[in-house]
């Protein structure tokens, strides 16, 4: 069972998260900057989102989107990463974290998603989901 009630609200929820991430904070730039686009491909609950300088998309929409990095993973890890409560490198070696890509581009968006993690423990305070994991 997935540490998100249901699809809808990981999608409120990150459709949210994304949109402010590049509009209030210096990702939407960077990201810009960077060229970089990135599908994640999440299962449990199962939901798909892209996201480039524009905003996110989901589900057929993001589907339609040719990315530089696809980023495959659960949606328990999911929230474990915003929480910075994941290490990259062994989630990455256990493929419990699956990217596809230029290896250097998925190394430049790591950096790049700090402000949302900094951002993440409002929403998880907003949508009911737990801190302490």
């Amino acid at each position: 069972m997935s540490v998100f009630k249901d699809k809808e609200m990981a999608k409120e929820l990150f459709g949210d998260l994304w949109n402010k991430m590049i509009k209030e904070t210096e990702f939407g730039p960077k990201l810009k900057q960077s060229g970089i686009t990135i599908l994640f491909v999440v299962d449990d609950p199962d939901i798909v989102m892209y996201v480039d300088e524009n905003g996110v998309l989901f589900d057929d929409e993001a589907k339609a989107k040719v990315p530089v990095v696809t980023m495959k993973m659960n949606g328990d890890m999911v929230h474990k990463y915003w929480l910075k409560k994941v290490n990259i490198p062994k989630a990455l070696a256990m493929r419990q974290i699956k990217a596809k890509g230029p290896v250097n581009k998925v190394l430049q968006i790591l950096p790049l998603l700090k402000p949302g993690q900094e951002l993440y423990p409002q929403y998880c305070e907003k949508f009911g989901l737990p801190t302490n994991i």
